[in-house]
């Protein structure tokens, strides 16, 4: 009895085995058999015109040549020129006076007995003016130590690339800046080529500060000189990314919301990074009190047919492009011409573009449906019908004519 219900299980799993089976194969011959049903389950997109921008996000420092100008004693400041001002050599830029250290005035006693009452309102009257002088004196003494503290290290820093004025004028060239931060001795053109990875680091985060605009203290900075030259954005990065990096071709960097258009100048491999550098010669508002820039370089902007990579393929004699579904629902192979591409889309011609040996193509047109996932039998037919137009046309003989009549 045992063994007859076993055996009745048994047939039973193996029935549903064999239904489950049945079912598996029949939605094959449905879905490869009936061409229909399997092109309900394509996965497809429609070819639309659209932008392509191709951008990269970098944090990079600002490398000028500029000069920074410093006062031969104790001096009291007139600026002359405006800041971001171009000034020609031996221009007067701030008008420095001397000043003495004023001597401590001792104070004296004096008894409320030996002076009348209008002398106590004449002292009062004295007071408030002696009030204001000592204000005024000591509001210099204190800019004078602010700037002590605040400029001790950046001269430090600049060294002997400081140039001292008694009289206020420059002997460069340039634009007037009436900021600093210390960097200008190390962030120059000569040092680009030494400039490393680690040098940027450590300046991460340097600020400009203002030099002092009313008085100053002896070897303290009094103004700038920027060169009219090129300036350069350098910064580091992986080099897979960097070889999107080409020296010599232009992309633009936004500043300030603004596009500035910008050269190659370098691109140097090391072993994981690489240090790249942009050149420019514009300048914006901001450009002189300004050191790290946090931009978007931005390689290509184009507007076309947006395509996804993943539906575009390579054809075995090279040509690059995407299957279309026609009207009847087969899959023809069309091939494209990019003009960017961000690694995920890209925008191609439409209608017709020119091949690199200057002929004509037609190529896919706008509401086209394209296969978002071509399959293995799209390759393989793309295989045979290349192998078929390669194959050399038989050549038609003239039948030869015979005699012996």
């Amino acid at each position: 009895m045992e063994t007859n219900r076993k055996g009745l299980l048994s047939r039973k799993w193996i029935v549903a085995i064999l239904v489950y089976i049945g079912l598996i194969a029949l939605c094959c011959i449905v879905v490869y058999a009936v061409p229909s049903v399997r092109g309900m389950l394509e996965k497809t997109y429609i070819a639309q015109n659209g932008t392509i921008d191709v951008k990269d996000e970098v944090s990079g420092f600002i490398v000028r040549d500029e000069t920074v100008y410093a006062a031969a004693e104790k001096s009291k400041i007139n600026r002359l020129a405006e800041t971001d001002k171009l000034v020609k050599a031996d221009t007067r830029v701030v008008e420095l006076t001397p000043t003495e250290e004023e001597p401590e005035e001792a104070k004296s006693e004096e008894t409320k007995d030996s002076k009348s009452e209008d002398n106590k309102e004449a002292k009062s009257e004295d007071t408030k003016t002696k009030d204001k002088k000592d204000a005024k004196s000591a509001e210099s003494e204190e800019e004078t130590a602010d700037n002590t503290g605040r400029y001790r290290s950046i001269m430090e820093e600049l060294g002997d690339s400081v140039k001292v004025t008694e009289k206020g004028a420059t002997k460069d060239p340039g634009y007037v800046s009436y900021y600093v931060d210390g960097a200008e001795n190390k962030l120059n053109t000569d040092n680009l080529d030494g400039l490393t990875e680690k040098d940027l680091k450590d300046l991460t985060g340097r600020k400009a500060v203002k030099v002092p605009e009313k008085h100053c203290g002896k070897g303290y900075p009094v103004f700038k000189i920027v060169r009219n030259s090129k300036w350069y954005l350098v910064f580091f990065e992986d080099n897979e990314s960097a070889a999107r990096y080409v020296p010599g071709e232009t992309v633009t960097i936004d500043i300030n919301g603004e596009p500035v258009t910008v050269t190659v100048s370098r691109v140097d491999s090391g072993t994981k990074t690489s240090k790249i550098a942009l050149s420019c010669k514009s300048f914006f508002d901001g450009f002189f009190e300004m050191r790290e820039l946090d931009t978007t370089v931005t390689f290509v902007s184009a507007e076309g047919l947006v395509l996804e990579d993943s539906s575009i393929v390579e054809a075995p004699d090279g040509r690059r492009g995407v299957f279309v579904k026609n009207k009847l629902g087969e899959h023809v192979f069309k091939p494209i011409r990019a003009k960017a591409d961000d690694g995920t889309k890209c925008v191609v011609f439409a209608d017709i573009y020119v091949d690199a040996e200057g002929n004509f193509v037609e190529t896919i047109k706008t509401y086209d449906e394209i296969i978002a996932e071509p399959t293995e039998d799209d390759l393989a037919s793309l295989k045979k019908k290349v192998k078929k137009e390669k194959e050399p046309q038989a050549k038609e003989t003239p039948a030869e004519s015979k005699d012996g009549n």
